[in-house]
């Protein structure tokens, strides 16, 4: 095949050096939040008290830019450590990005006081079980793995230890 001809090796590719990587911002809020209230109960049939109790909470938002929705994800601390973007329009291809800088293991969550944790894909999988099943809600925790990296859940059950019922509602 080759005529007698062994070949010569291609050396392998120099490793590239990782750019360093852009600290974590959250995009800024607009002045109000029509379009994702209405993106999220006409669109997605979320129930309005869920949308508000997040929002109260400063863990979801309208970017001024885009307008997209913003999920946000707290360390211990309360402090914004990760966001989550998704596109508030309906027509077209969806938009959905985790904030440059976002750390993986402080997605979008809720910390309850029962043994069980809800493990969603995305943000607004969350909030459309919490429209589904409201009764109590806050007793129990959640976490949206904003894609399907498993540091959130593994951080969530790091940090409460009383959990034995990791449940996963996945697609």
């Amino acid at each position: 095949l080759l005529g007698g001809e062994q070949g010569t090796i291609y050396p392998s590719a120099a490793e590239r050096e990782k750019p360093p990587q852009k600290p974590f911002e959250l995009p800024e809020a607009n002045t109000n939040m029509r379009r994702v209230f209405a993106y999220l109960m006409k669109q997605r049939h979320i129930d309005r008290d869920v949308i508000a109790y997040f929002a109260k909470a400063k863990t979801l938002f309208e970017d001024s830019k885009y307008h997209n929705c913003v999920f946000v994800g707290t360390d211990e601390q309360g402090i914004p450590r990760h966001a989550h973007k998704r596109s508030a329009n309906s027509l077209g291809k969806s938009f959905r990005q985790n904030v440059e800088g976002s750390d993986p293991r402080y997605s979008f969550h809720w910390n309850g006081t029962s043994d069980r944790l809800y493990v969603f894909e995305a943000p607004i999988d969350l909030l459309s079980f919490l429209t589904l099943y409201p009764k109590d809600w806050q007793r129990h925790s959640y976490v949206a793995l904003c894609g399907v990296g498993e540091q959130a859940m593994l951080w969530m059950l790091e940090q409460a230890p009383g959990i034995r019922h990791p449940i996963l509602c996945l697609d």
